[in-house]
């Protein structure tokens, strides 16, 4: 017994040995592993290794999102080190990154800390960054104002710079561009910074403008040169280390590919994209993604499936704040219920859009909508409403040619179009009141000639009225087909017509006019200052010219002038009046320096039995304008 007590000790004895030296093995290991984990703490603090850190995200050769807690880290740490240069690098980087994370309120007390460093502009590359998630964060605002003033002062800048600050200077225009709607000027800067990009070897810039330059084209719809562009955006980040703005490339591919109607091909790139926007938690990303691929499932006629990923979508999107996207999503549901046969559940949805259109950020997007509701107000018999939505989808089509700097023409063929539709409308309801006419008249024979007399009646005046309103209407599009929408003079159409109606009444004279050096005032100022230069021309001839005189714009900055005068005393008269005019306009142009004077060169062809004819006039109108630019410009010629 005593034995077995001792066998049973010492049997204790040996476990609590064998347990305190496990124990002693575990305490050592946590111990080493503690060590390791202050050893990789205090390489993070080294100088050398933060640098490096820094200047790999600022080279897009590690992910901003995926490196967020060492970027974050990284700006810290440079702060408590006072590593001052280096901290404001890490600054202007931790800024982006505020963006990418959708942490707006964040990024606006970061930016209005940093920006009121003293010592920031002496770092310009580190500036202009700075300035680029400033400008991001601005158009985000209600207000455009301060987005469009900080725009025109790194677009003033510009020239100053060197090759590298310009690509970021170009890369915040093109972004604020593009969010604006102002189609032409993103694909302005966004080939000028392409080309220094291509020269600086810099891919992730390239595939920044590339992307930029094919969404411009998409919204212009050149599909071609869409999926051009968008396919060199996606081969130059996938050179990069940038996961969002690779995703980004993705999906503006995998879009315009399924705006063609290549869902297979489209679905490649749009998976790509919707996974990293996942694994980011992007949610604006997923916002996007996620409605192409709900698309893609309404267009191969998956209707349930297309149906619960456009409710989660609209609801994503609604948290998110993403308005384009909850918008866009709202009129695939209004289609899915239009494919299911449920009108009126179609209908709730599209007039939630139309409560909300002034949130959609481009007009194409408005117009493209309104045809949409068009269609469906027609279906469900809602005459008025759909007139109202044919005439507002004409104001938006027109306000997006504007921005494009499309032609009258294209708007006018729209405007065009939306008369025949209007005039089918009519048609539509003619016919309705027949058929019901003819109804009645089954069932009604004793009162039919009460019915007729009414109806007579109501058709004779609703005639009346409706020949009084496409007179209107013809008159309108007539007006519009003959005046330039800038300067609100006489288009080259416009002012050919008076010509020659003047030309018929008898003796005249054409003069072409051409404004000197114009291309210096739109490289040196910008071409807004052009514009304003050129409506300051067209008030100047305005208030120059009597009844008998007519002008008009005749292309880019010349003009023609149809004088009812063969005097050249008085055709000389005529335009020193002019100029003198035209220099009190533009000297109430503000951004316009006093000391700049615009001046303007005249060829003025004088009607004779040898010119008689409009075409033979303003050749020899045209030879004199070469023969005044060639004396030193700034004077007429009359011949």
């Amino acid at each position: 017994m005593a034995n077995n007590t001792q066998i049973k000790i010492l049997g204790n004895t040996l476990w609590a040995k064998y347990i305190v030296l496990l124990l002693f093995l575990l305490f050592s290991k946590l111990a080493s592993a503690n060590g390791d984990s202050l050893n990789a703490t205090s390489h993070a603090l080294d100088f050398d290794t933060t640098q490096t850190l820094i200047n790999n995200i600022k080279l897009n050769e590690l992910d901003y999102l995926q490196n967020g807690d060492k970027l974050t880290q990284a700006f810290k740490i440079s702060k408590d080190q006072n590593w001052e240069k280096l901290h404001l690098e890490a600054a202007a980087l931790y800024a982006e990154l505020l963006f990418r994370q959708e942490k707006y309120a964040a990024l606006n007390t970061h930016l209005s800390y940093y920006l009121k460093n003293k010592e920031l502009p002496n770092q310009k590359s580190v500036y202009l960054l700075f300035l680029e998630s400033q400008l991001k964060s601005l158009a985000r605002d209600a207000n455009p104002a301060p987005a469009h003033t900080l725009a025109t002062k790194l677009e003033e800048s510009l020239q100053q710079h060197s090759s590298k600050e310009k690509i970021i200077i170009l890369r915040a225009l093109a972004y604020y561009y593009t969010d604006t709607d102002a189609l032409k000027k993103t694909l302005n800067v966004a080939l000028e910074g392409l080309e220094l990009a291509l020269k600086d070897d810099d891919s992730a810039s390239q595939g920044y403008f590339f992307r930029k330059i094919a969404d411009a084209y998409n919204y212009l719809n050149e599909k071609d040169k869409a999926i051009y562009y968008a396919k060199k955006a996606v081969a130059a980040y996938e050179q990069t280390q940038d996961g969002l703005f690779t995703a980004k490339a993705y999906w503006s591919l995998g879009n315009i590919l399924l705006e063609i109607k290549k869902p297979k091909d489209a679905l490649i790139y749009l998976d790509k994209a919707l996974l990293y926007f996942k694994k980011a938690n992007m949610q604006k990303g997923l916002t996007f993604a996620q409605y192409s691929i709900a698309s893609i499932e309404y267009l191969q006629a998956n209707y349930d499936k297309a149906l619960t990923l456009t409710k989660e979508n609209i609801e994503l999107a609604r948290s998110a704040g993403v308005h384009d996207m909850q918008l866009a999503s709202l009129i695939l549901l209004a289609d899915i219920y239009i494919k299911l046969d449920l009108l009126d559940q179609a209908n709730e949805a599209n007039d939630e859009v139309f409560l909300k259109l002034d949130k959609f950020s481009r007009s194409i997007y408005k117009a493209d909508f309104l045809s949409k509701r068009y269609e469906l107000k027609r279906r469900l018999n809602y005459t008025n409403e759909a007139f109202e939505a044919i005439e507002q989808k004409l104001l938006y089509t027109k306000k997006h040619y504007e921005a494009t700097s499309e032609s009258n023409i294209k708007t006018l063929q729209v405007q065009f179009e939306v008369k025949e539709k209007e005039e089918k409308i009519q048609q539509l309801e003619y016919e309705k009141d027949i058929s019901e006419l003819q109804a009645k008249e089954e069932y009604q024979q004793k009162i039919i000639w009460r019915l007729s007399a009414a109806i007579a009646f109501i058709l004779v005046i609703a005639s009346l009225f409706l020949f009084y309103r496409q007179a209107r209407q013809r008159q309108k599009y007539h007006d519009i087909s003959l005046t330039d929408y800038l300067t609100n003079s006489p288009n080259r159409r416009g002012i050919m017509r008076a010509a020659e109606a003047k030309l018929d009444e008898g003796k005249m004279t054409i003069a072409i006019v051409d404004l000197d050096y114009f291309k210096k005032v739109n490289d040196q100022f910008g071409h807004d200052v052009g514009d304003l230069v050129l409506i300051a021309f067209a008030k100047a001839a305005k208030e120059t010219l009597s009844g008998d005189h007519q002008f008009g714009r005749y292309g880019g900055e010349e003009w023609l002038f149809a004088l009812n005068s063969v005097d050249e005393l008085a055709i000389r008269n005529i335009f020193d009046q002019l100029a003198t005019r035209f220099t009190e306009h533009c000297s109430n142009i503000k951004d316009l320096p006093s000391d700049t004077k615009i001046t303007f060169s005249v060829g003025a062809s004088v009607s004779n039995p040898l010119k008689s004819t409009l075409d033979v006039l303003i050749k020899h109108a045209d030879k004199l304008l070469y023969k005044a630019k060639e004396n030193g410009r700034n004077q007429v010629v009359v011949d």
